[in-house]
C-alpha cells in the first residue's frame, strides 16, 4: 500500500471463554469446541449480510473481511472510501455484534463485545508484506499493519460491554462531526467517560465511547457535544504529555 488509505479495524471478542472451556473441557462431547467453530464460521457471514443491507443503494462494497483471528478474538478490517462508507460498514459490525450476542447467549453461557477504530495507513502506522506467512501468495503477500493507532484498538476492546461497539475517539469524532453537520441520526453515540490504556497516550485518561444499535440507544447526547468533548481531549493529551493522540480519520467529511 503506497498511498495513505484508511483501514477500518472490527475486533469481536468472546466474553467468559476461559471459564467455558475450563469447564466443558474433561467433558467428551466438546462444547467448547462446537462454540468457537460456530463464533469463527457465523460471525463473518452475519456481518457480510449486514453490510450488504447497509450499502443496498451503492454499486459496489468496501474491500472487507477477516483479518485476523488472536485466541478467542476475530478481527475485521475494511478498506473504506469514504467516511460514509466507514459510517455503514461500522453499523453493520454493530448490527452483527449486537444480533450475534443474543444468538450465542441463547446456546451457550458466551457473550462477545465489539471494538471498531480507524487508522490512516502511510503516516504514523504502516502496511507491511509479508510473503512468508501461511496463506500469502507470491503475487498476493499476506499484509499486516502495525502502528500506535492499530494497537490502541487492541487496548480498548476490554472497555467495551457486551452486544455493543467501543469506538476508537479519532473515528467516533468524525461520525460525530458528520452527523452533527448533515443532521443524521445515525448512529447514537454515547460517551462513557476515560480510562488509561497502557502504553497509550503516556497514561493520560483515554475517551471511550460506545456505538448503539437503535434498541439499545438511550437519551443521547448531541453529536455537536460529542465531537466537542472529543476534540478538547486530544488537545489536554497534547499539553500533558506533548503527544499527539491520533486525529480525526477523513477530516474533509
Amino acid at each position: 500500500m503506497t498511498q495513505r488509505q484508511v483501514v477500518l479495524f472490527m475486533s469481536a471478542d468472546v466474553v467468559g471463554s476461559t471459564e467455558f472451556k475450563t469447564r466443558t473441557a474433561m467433558h467428551a462431547s466438546g462444547a467448547w469446541v462446537e462454540a468457537f467453530e460456530s463464533f469463527f464460521s457465523e460471525l463473518p457471514l452475519i456481518f457480510m449480510g449486514r453490510i450488504a443491507n447497509h450499502f443496498w443503494d451503492v454499486d459496489s462494497l468496501p474491500d472487507s473481511g477477516v483479518w485476523k483471528v488472536m485466541g478467542d478474538e476475530l478481527v475485521f478490517a475494511a478498506q473504506p472510501r469514504t467516511l460514509d462508507d466507514a459510517r455503514r460498514v461500522a453499523m453493520a459490525f454493530r448490527d452483527a455484534v449486537a444480533d450475534y450476542d443474543q444468538s450465542l447467549a441463547q446456546r451457550w453461557p458466551l457473550r462477545i463485545r465489539g471494538a471498531c477504530w480507524a487508522a490512516e495507513i502511510g503516516g504514523r502506522n504502516r502496511a507491511v508484506e509479508i510473503p512468508e506467512m501461511l496463506g500469502g501468495r507470491d503475487d498476493r503477500p499476506y499484509l499486516d499493519y502495525l502502528g500506535p493507532d492499530i494497537d490502541i484498538g487492541f487496548r480498548l476492546s476490554p472497555h467495551s460491554r457486551t452486544g455493543r461497539v467501543i469506538l476508537s475517539p479519532n473515528f467516533a469524532e468524525s461520525l460525530a462531526r458528520a452527523a452533527a453537520r448533515t443532521g443524521d441520526p445515525e448512529p447514537t453515540l454515547d460517551y462513557q467517560g476515560e480510562a488509561v490504556l497502557k502504553g497509550v497516550c503516556g497514561g493520560h485518561p483515554f475517551p471511550l465511547v460506545l456505538m448503539a444499535t437503535p434498541a439499545q440507544a438511550a437519551v443521547a447526547e448531541p453529536f455537536e457535544a460529542i465531537a466537542g468533548r472529543l476534540a478538547l481531549q486530544r488537545e489536554r493529551i497534547r499539553e500533558a504529555t506533548g503527544i499527539e493522540a491520533p486525529p480525526p480519520v477523513f477530516a474533509g467529511g
